[in-house]
């Protein structure tokens, strides 16, 4: 299995995403949360898919019944998530240099 590495870029964004999503409950938010962190856990780490994302040239993964596109890219040892963003994000904003490890 692969480890896992997220940014601090993807840390950062992603406690700023689900903290707008508070308005909707916390069960809302605690329900994003544990699809994103099984994505990347249970079907990401193991099996990464390797689509990629024709604007920023990396892996992306939309995280089903969630508004949320994880952005990724791996080796044979281990899954490094750069991002996670909104899936209605204008893409050609995003800077994958600008991420912070």
């Amino acid at each position: 299995m692969r480890n896992v590495r997220l940014s601090k870029s993807f840390r950062d964004e992603f406690a700023r995403l689900l903290a707008q999503g508070v308005r909707f409950g916390p069960r809302v938010v605690a329900d994003k949360n544990r699809r994103v962190v099984d994505v990347i856990e249970n079907i990401l780490a193991p099996n990464p898919k390797r689509p990629s994302d024709p604007l920023l040239g990396i892996c992306a993964y939309h995280v089903a019944k969630t508004p949320f596109v994880v952005l990724y890219d791996f080796d044979d040892s281990e899954l490094r998530v750069h991002l996670i963003i909104h899936a209605k994000a204008d893409r050609t904003l995003i800077d994958l240099s600008a991420v912070v490890w």
